[in-house]
C-alpha cells in the first residue's frame, strides 16, 4: 500500500520564497541570514513530510482466513482483539465502525494540521494489549475500505 501524498504547506513556502528574494536584494548580511532561512523554509514547507513514519513509507501485509502477517510478525485470528482505523496526527480511533473478533469477546499551523490529518489514517490490528500498524497514510475512505476487506477475509463480525 502506497501512502497518499502529503499536502504542501504553501504559506511557509511563499513566505520563505519572499525571504530568499529579500535576502538576495539586501546584500551580504541577507545572503548569510535570510537566504539560508528562506531555503530551509522552502524545504520545510514543500519537501518535508510531517506525518509519523508509519504513514510515510509504503507497507504491505498478507491476510488469510486464519491470520494477518505484517512487518515480519504474524497475528493469529484468535489473538486479534479488533481492527481499528486510527488517525496518526490526533491519535484518535475513528468511531464510525469497529470490527471485533467474536472469539475474544507540532509546530504546524492548525489549518495545515487538519489538511495533513486527512491523509494520516491507518489500519491497525490490536492484539496482546498493543496496536500494530498494517498500513498508514490513507484518507478515511481508503482506510475503511481496507478495514472492510481485511475483516471480510478474516471473517470478523462488525460491531
Amino acid at each position: 500500500m502506497t501512502p497518499a501524498p502529503v499536502p504542501k504547506y504553501m504559506y511557509i513556502v511563499i513566505m520563505s520564497g519572499l525571504a530568499c528574494l529579500f535576502g538576495l536584494l539586501v546584500g551580504p548580511i541577507g545572503w548569510f541570514t535570510l537566504l539560508p532561512l528562506g531555503v530551509w523554509g522552502v524545504w520545510f514547507g514543500y519537501v518535508r513530510d510531517m506525518r509519523p513514519q508509519a504513514h510515510r513509507k509504503p507497507s504491505s501485509f498478507r491476510v488469510s482466513p486464519l491470520s494477518v502477517e505484517a512487518n515480519r510478525k504474524s497475528f493469529a485470528k484468535d489473538d486479534i482483539h479488533r481492527l481499528i482505523v486510527k488517525n496518526g496526527i490526533s491519535n484518535e480511533v475513528i468511531p464510525n465502525v469497529a470490527i471485533v473478533n467474536p472469539a475474544m469477546g507540532s509546530v504546524m499551523g492548525a489549518a495545515y494540521r487538519v489538511k495533513v490529518a486527512r491523509v494520516t489514517n491507518s489500519l491497525e490490528v490490536e492484539t496482546g494489549g498493543r496496536a500494530y500498524v498494517l498500513a498508514g497514510g490513507m484518507d478515511q475512505t481508503t482506510a475503511f475500505g481496507l478495514l472492510h476487506d481485511v475483516s471480510k477475509v478474516l471473517g470478523l463480525a462488525i460491531a
